[in-house]
This record gives C-alpha cells, structure tokens and sequence, in this order.
C-alpha cells in the first residue's frame, strides 16, 4: 500500500523548536515503544501445520498420479523431490491409497512451534539496532492531540516524501489494528512452496507493525530501518531535507511566545512550509490557515 502524500507527526512545542533548530528527526529504537504488548504478539499460519500434513501429503499423491504436466519448479526444493519419488512408486504400480498412508506417516512434523521461532527471531533482531519513526495520516485527531500534542499547547508537523531525494517518508507502511493473532498464510503453501518473500514480508509486517484496536484512533504508519548504533543508544537523530517539511499546524493552547519563536524558525528555514491554526469556532475546533 502506497504512503499518503502527507504524513503528520504530532508533538510538543519544545520539540517542535529542537526538530526545527537542528533540521532532525529523533528516530526510537521499538524498545522504547509507548504499548507494551508490541512485539510480543507472534503472527499464526491457518490451517497450522498439524491439520496441514494431510492436506500437504493428499495434494502430492495427487500431482504425482494424475499423469498432468505440472510445472514442478512452482515448488519447494524438498517438495520436487517427494514429487519424484512418487512418480517413482506409482511406475511401479504401487496403489494411490496405500502410498498417500504411508506418506503421511512420513511428512515432517514441527519440532519447536512457529510463535517460539517468530519470539526468538524477534528478540534477536530487537537488539537496538532499528530505528522507527512513526507519523499518522490523521490531519486531525483529539486523542492525538491530548496524547502526543501536550494537550493542545503543541504542534503538528506534516512531512512529505521527496522522490528525486530518496527520502525515507515513501517507504512507510501502514499499521495494522487487529486484536486477534495476524494470520500470514497456511502451513499447506508453506509445505508446499516454502517460504515465500511474501510470506516473509506478512511476517515482518505482522510482528512489527500491528497494534491491537485500542490503538486504531492513531491510524499509525512506520518506517523502520537497522543501524549501527553509538554507545548502545536507543534513539538516533536524522537529518531530514527542508522540503520535506510540508506544513506545521499550531494547537489550540500553543502560547504566543512559543509561537513567535516557532515563527521565527519557519522564516529562516522553512518560508516554503505552509501554516495553519487550530481555531475554536461556534464550539467546533477547526484547522484554519494561519494568518499573522
């Protein structure tokens, strides 16, 4: 799914001036993730591979006997392989029925389950060397604003992605709200394709970015790359180009004297950005373009 033109990053006006100041971006480590159940809950394969054997063993009696021209290079390595021995048996007149028991007897059971091979995988790469940066599509949200605006004395900082510059805004994805385990396909393609790099994409996504629907008012996209971190930190701070600052949206309770200075800062480095003012009007906040 393609990232909004836009993305906002709703913050205080202390920050504001810092981002505005220095020209970056603090990006967190997930280990500093504000909802503790991140990371925590592992994506399912449905059907699992239990109820998959019989499927997986019943689908290749039934490629190797049919006698169709089957393009065998659609499949996994160790699938082409049972495939030919049973093309094999079945050139010897061995009987479909008693070949299909006997080959799910033989198909591979799961020696340790996926969630504890997805938890290690994750702990391991969740070692302080990624580095998210989180926007909202949201142009306006109360709860945003509440929560992540200082209570409306804060800002709203909107970025765009500049595709001739390669900036990173581009590459977000969007997050997934979902109080159920993420489903990332069946075990019966994982039987019998392998791993795919679009199950691996689902995965990725599954793990880092779902949230549960307690969460959905924020309408959340990431963008996650792995450094080198210095000195084990758990935050970096990235340049990020001038134009990639589309606008800034001043809150409700933002005081004139921060304002003034925020102003101060657009003047000199940002004239392009475009300015707007949270207005309380007939007992309905509005965003309004900003007028001096």
């Amino acid at each position: 799914m393609k990232a909004p033109d836009i993305l906002y990053k709703y913050t205080t006006a202390s920050t504001t001036e810092i981002v505005l100041k220095t020209g970056r971006l603090r990006w967190q480590s997930p280990c500093q993730f504000n909802d503790v159940s991140e990371l925590q809950r592992m994506p399912i394969l449905s059907p699992g591979f239990d109820e998959s054997r019989p499927i997986y063993a019943k689908k290749l009696v039934e490629i190797a006997y049919s006698g169709m021209n089957v393009d065998l290079s659609l499949y996994s390595q160790w699938t082409q392989e049972i495939i030919g021995l049973l093309r094999q048996l079945k050139k010897q007149g061995a009987p479909q029925k008693s070949v299909l028991k006997q080959l799910e007897s033989v198909v591979p059971k799961s020696t340790e389950s996926l969630e504890e091979l997805f938890r290690k995988s994750t702990e391991l790469n969740n070692d302080g060397t990624l580095r998210c940066f989180c926007l909202t599509e949201n142009e306006f949200n109360t709860l945003m604003w509440a929560h992540y605006g200082d209570s409306y004395k804060g800002c709203m900082l909107g970025f765009q992605h500049i595709n001739e510059l390669s900036t990173p805004f581009g590459a977000a994805e969007k997050v997934r709200y979902t109080n159920e385990a993420p489903i990332i396909g069946s075990a019966v393609d994982f039987y019998l394709y392998g791993p795919s790099p679009k199950q691996n994409k689902e995965t990725r996504l599954a793990i880092y970015h779902t949230k549960t629907k307690d969460w959905e008012y924020e309408k959340e996209w990431r963008v996650i790359h792995k450094i080198n971190p210095v000195k084990d930190t758990l935050y970096t701070d990235f340049k990020f180009y001038p134009n990639e600052l589309k606008s800034i949206t001043f809150g409700l309770k933002l005081s004139p004297e921060i304002k003034a200075e925020i102003l101060k800062l657009v003047s000199s480095r940002y004239a392009h950005c475009e300015l707007y003012q949270l207005e309380m009007i007939g007992g309905v906040i509005r965003r309004m373009e900003y007028t001096s």
